[in-house]
């Protein structure tokens, strides 16, 4: 019998590193979903029930975040996210495993085919230090590259990762890498801004547009005129907003609120989100149409777990802003850490090291000790349902069980707010309205 083909990747050295990566799929071949496909290349992919995993799946045996598939030591591996009922392999419970074509896998009661494909994926890899980005990784400077590629002309970019990986710093280094480098970069978070003003902060409004509008006011995309709107948390865009950024994109058009007349446009749009767009799609809460005009330039950014040689030179560059003293036993012990809120969290950690360098390193990296046994997408997951929850009830209590008032209160629509109560099966009090029953 022949031996197993582990699935691996190579780095070939040259005037340009270039990295084969060999392609497959994972199959359903037992469970709800059989049949479902979820491919495998460079880009880190998730698995569970959660609506912001690459394989969604219905099994109840199943984890929000069961399992990830990523390229570590030049194979792709499956790893075991701390989920309830485990991975197995062969009837052997397994935490992390090199996959190899013909391989079966049992997650819950679901069980995932390898299937090789036979081809592989060229990716070309960018210098190791590219001016002011770090990118030592392999995964790193393969989004670079992919960054320059797509920088010097005036598709869309659609950036796509988990918060805190440093989108907006790669949305600012493409705009420098374009042809509209002079021009304004002008960044907008679509999940910040109360629904109800989105239109007008985007847009803009005449005067007398609704109550309040005493003058007109120019939006964000005229303000980015000759340069870059980048949409930051670009899946938390009310659905009724859609089609206006949807004729933005296609025919460089907007109109303002209130206005009859069309405004023409010269710009370049660059959008992230932290969400499962093609979940989101198939929930109806994104438009298709809009998914597909955002995606021209999909870049899928690594988490800073799958990038840990970029660690020490951020350490080193973080240090250096905030004049902390880290000694290399210490940076060793950040390398190893897994970073659920990424580079951000970073960060803030290596800031805190300079203000009370004697702090313990447990309480400067923020762990969670209930959560500390868990792998950080299950910890990541658990801690932002708890704190949706949490808020949730709270802003709904405040607002005397009115879902229209909450959201107001909150700053989202209704939808979304509805959303995250049917989602975390929370009870309303106070008696107040349904909103129509609008759902």
């Amino acid at each position: 019998m022949s031996e197993p083909h582990i699935l691996t990747t190579r780095l070939i050295q040259g005037e340009r590193d270039h990295l084969e990566v060999d392609q497959a799929e994972l199959e359903v071949t037992d469970g709800p979903e059989r049949g479902a496909r979820l491919p495998l290349g460079l880009a880190t992919r998730t698995i569970g029930t959660s609506s912001r995993c690459d394989l969604v799946l219905t099994d109840p045996t199943i984890s929000s975040t069961h399992a990830e598939v990523s390229v570590r030591d030049g194979a792709h591996v499956l790893r075991d996210t701390g989920s309830k009922n485990g991975v197995y392999l062969e009837g052997w419970r397994v935490t992390a495993v090199p996959l190899a074509s013909g391989m079966k896998l049992r997650l819950g009661s679901t069980t995932l085919a390898v299937r090789a494909t036979g081809e592989t994926e060229t990716v070309a890899l960018a210098a190791p230090a590219t001016g002011d980005m770090i990118a030592r990784s392999v995964a790193m400077r393969a989004v670079i590259a992919q960054l320059d590629r797509f920088a010097p002309s005036d598709i869309t970019i659609l950036l796509e990762g988990e918060t805190g990986v440093g989108k907006d710093v790669l949305a600012r280094y493409a705009h420098a890498a374009s042809q509209r480098v002079n021009g304004p970069f002008v960044p907008v978070d679509c999940g910040a801004i109360s629904p109800s003003l989105l239109a007008s902060e985007l847009f803009g409004h005449i005067a007398g547009a609704f109550t309040g509008a005493s003058k007109t006011r120019e939006g964000m995309v005229s303000a980015a005129e000759g340069g870059t709107l980048f949409l930051d948390e670009i899946g938390e865009l009310p659905i009724d907003l859609q089609p206006m950024l949807l004729r933005l994109l296609e025919q460089r058009t907007s109109r303002a609120v209130g206005a009859t007349r069309e405004s023409h446009h010269d710009i370049r749009v660059i959008a992230a989100t932290n969400r499962n767009l093609g979940e989101e799609v198939r929930a109806r809460r994104f438009r298709q149409d809009l998914y597909y005009r955002l995606a021209v330039g999909a870049v899928r950014v690594p988490p800073l777990r799958d990038r840990q040689a970029d660690i020490p030179l951020l350490v080193e560059r973080f240090a250096a802003e905030s004049g902390a003293r880290i000694s290399r036993e210490v940076v060793r012990a950040l390398a190893a850490y897994h970073w659920p809120g990424n580079v951000r969290e970073l960060r803030n950690a290596v800031h805190r090291i300079a203000v009370m360098p004697d702090m313990a390193l447990d309480r400067v990296v923020q762990t969670v000790p209930e959560r500390s046994r868990l792998a950080m997408p299950q910890a990541r997951e658990e801690a932002i349902a708890e704190f949706e929850r949490e808020y949730v009830s709270s802003v709904l209590l405040a607002a005397g069980g009115s879902v229209s008032r909450a959201a107001e209160l909150a700053g989202v629509s209704r939808q979304y707010l509805y959303r995250l109560i049917t989602e975390h099966d929370i009870g309303r009090s106070g008696g107040g309205d349904d909103d129509d029953g609008e759902r």
